[in-house]
């Protein structure tokens, strides 16, 4: 869950949401910045893919210490066995969105001194190496495939974090080449990108979200039932060039 404080309770984007609005700025950038034409489909499917898998109501486990929703920058621990279920799911779809999640897997988790997480990614790494071969694909195309996903990532992130009213201008790693694409925040509420690489001159991204009522839970149940599934809220993105 992404959350940000409101005079309501709480804002909640799940990870599902994110990723289709990663998956919806992927759509829309120029597709010179993808690196193999057969593979499209499938780097823009694993856009939406890498972040399947809510973790389990169970518990307390959606909560912080003080009982309110717990922010995923906040989680201490590896959900290994979400982990395990997205990459298994993106296995039975295509061998070539399984190394893109897979990677994904390896750059949140790699700095986990967690002894099991770490032979997950062991084996992760043995398994897109027998996909990569099968595929004829190189180390070098994976990463330029896997930097689309990760900007697009990053740029909903952003988005859904808000960061850019925390900061003038912010910085994104870029899909291609070492200049940074710098997300900014216009007067109006619009936002552009310094440099634009987007086909068309104006796009808006809509997003799903959640409000809730109250600040502090008891359990996951409590902030389960909060949430009401039938009645999600919208935002919308604007760009300009």
């Amino acid at each position: 869950m992404i959350v940000s404080k409101n005079s309501e309770g709480w804002k909640i984007y799940f990870h599902k949401a994110h990723a289709l609005l990663a998956m919806d700025i992927g759509l829309s950038i120029d597709h010179q910045n993808w690196p193999i034409r057969k593979y499209l489909a499938g780097g823009l499917e694993s856009i939406g893919e890498h972040d399947n898998g809510q973790p389990r109501w169970n518990a307390s486990d959606n909560l912080n210490s003080l009982g309110a929703p717990l922010d995923y920058r906040d989680r201490k621990e590896v959900d290994l066995e979400q982990a395990q279920s997205v990459v298994r799911s993106a296995q039975y779809k295509s061998s070539f969105i399984a190394i893109m999640v897979s990677m994904h897997c390896h750059k949140l988790y790699s700095d986990s001194q967690d002894a099991k997480v770490q032979s997950f990614l062991s084996e992760q790494a043995t398994m897109r190496e027998g996909y990569m071969k099968l595929n004829s694909l190189s180390s070098k195309v994976i990463s330029q495939c896997y930097q689309f996903l990760r900007f697009c990532d990053d740029l909903s992130l952003a988005l859904c974090q808000d960061e850019s009213c925390n900061k003038k201008v912010v910085s994104i790693d870029p899909i291609l080449g070492e200049e940074e694409v710098k997300l900014s925040r216009n007067d109006d509420g619009s936002y552009s990108l310094d440099p634009w690489i987007f086909y068309e001159d104006k796009l808006i991204f809509p997003i799903e979200y959640f409000q809730t009522s109250k600040k502090v839970y008891k359990d996951d149940e409590d902030l389960k039932k909060d949430i009401d599934i039938l009645r999600p809220y919208r935002s919308e993105f604007v760009f300009v060039r």
